[in-house]
């Protein structure tokens, strides 16, 4: 792995004193990590996501053996409402997956759980008359034909189809 450094300094003067903001920067791979030593200026949260009366799915990721919402999934679900908020709504399809970790009835029960969560969390955030179509397949698939296990089956997919109102 290759580090990259760059170390710019800026320097200003305010009422006869220096002030030197020193920042650096790692790219490491695709990311890249910043620091300065002054803090910088807020950056406005995320923008409400333009009305888009379209298709989209997303998935929502659980924590192993978990059946409760993360912050960021919780987010997801906040901005995929907001997205088709005023649109018509078909049945929003909620699947409940699980990874193939322990026994398989658990993890049809908890595939279950998952997906009544994201559920009640799609119908609290405001969508427009939701109803839902809901399934789970616990660790059904998880495992290729090779054998091997698929990573992240530890979430919901979510189906929304919507159409422009009238």
């Amino acid at each position: 792995m290759t580090h990259s450094f760059a170390r710019p300094a800026s320097l200003s003067s305010e009422r006869g004193h220096r002030r030197v903001a020193a920042c650096g920067v790692l790219a490491l791979g695709l990311g890249v990590l910043a620091a300065c030593a002054t803090p910088p200026k807020p950056v406005a949260g995320p923008a409400t996501p333009p009305v888009v009366c379209a298709d989209f799915n997303f998935p929502i990721y659980f924590e192993k053996g978990s059946d409760q919402l993360t912050a960021q999934a919780q987010q997801e679900i906040t901005y995929a409402a907001a997205r088709v908020k005023g649109c018509r709504l078909a049945p929003i399809q909620v699947l409940g997956l699980a990874d193939a970790d322990g026994a398989v009835h658990r993890n049809l029960v908890l595939s279950r759980q998952r997906a009544g969560v994201v559920v009640r969390a799609l119908a609290a955030s405001g969508l427009p008359a939701p109803t839902f179509d809901i399934d789970a397949i616990g660790e059904a698939g998880s495992i290729t034909p090779s054998g091997q296990v698929e990573t992240l089956r530890r979430r919901t997919e979510v189906v929304i189809r919507a159409a422009n109102p009238g």
